[in-house]
């Protein structure tokens, strides 16, 4: 009989800024490299524009857009979610780079109390230790422990929540609870909530 603590968590690696993070496979339908959007006129300042894949076309978020992040890299790749159901918007984030998947047991995950007002508010599922190096030098998708900080991040609602444009103060606290915490402190996230607005 399987266990909770037997669990495997299937996350795809990613880049963004100066983090490392992982969102769970089920909500992601592909990734694509980076490539030329069309502006959507009336979006807000966070979607430079729309690509279209397959005749469906897909809604880019730039977090670069609301909150200051690293220096970007080459290997841009757009993650395109699942949408809800056949008539939902589909969108897809940019990211700096896509490491591939890795089956994580549930064993190594620090949890977050999801019941704990607060930490609802990051997006984060938790956290683990790994060796990126190491995962990124073997054949498969097993678990590699290391020294690397990853986030696991609850990317069903990081996406419903920036796209409810009613929140747009609070999502920009959000985002920058997770991708920069550090920019916090010096209180600048504040302005970049106007960005955010339609």
């Amino acid at each position: 009989m399987t266990t909770k603590n037997d669990a495997l968590h299937r996350l795809l690696l990613f880049a963004l800024g100066d983090g490392l993070y992982g969102a769970q496979v089920s909500y992601i339908r592909e990734i694509v490299p980076d490539q030329v959007k069309n502006p959507l006129p009336g979006a807000p300042d966070f979607i430079p524009g729309i690509i279209n894949i397959r005749s469906d076309v897909i809604k880019v978020i730039d977090i670069r857009r609301i909150i200051p992040l690293g220096k970007e890299r080459a290997k841009k790749k757009i993650i395109v979610f699942v949408p809800e159901d056949a008539h939902s918007t589909r969108f897809g984030i940019l990211v700096d780079d896509v490491y591939g998947i890795m089956e994580v047991p549930d064993t190594v995950v620090s949890h977050l109390d999801r019941s704990d007002a607060k930490i609802q508010n990051n997006f984060m599922l938790g956290f683990m230790k790994i060796s990126l190096d190491t995962f990124l030098h073997q054949n498969g998708r097993q678990f590699a422990a290391g020294e690397d900080d990853l986030v696991w991040i609850d990317f069903e609602d990081l996406i419903r929540t920036i796209t409810d444009g009613d929140q747009a103060d609070s999502i920009v606290f959000r985002l920058t609870a997770l991708f920069n915490p550090q920019y916090l402190l010096s209180g600048e996230w504040k302005k970049n909530a106007g960005k955010m607005k339609a």
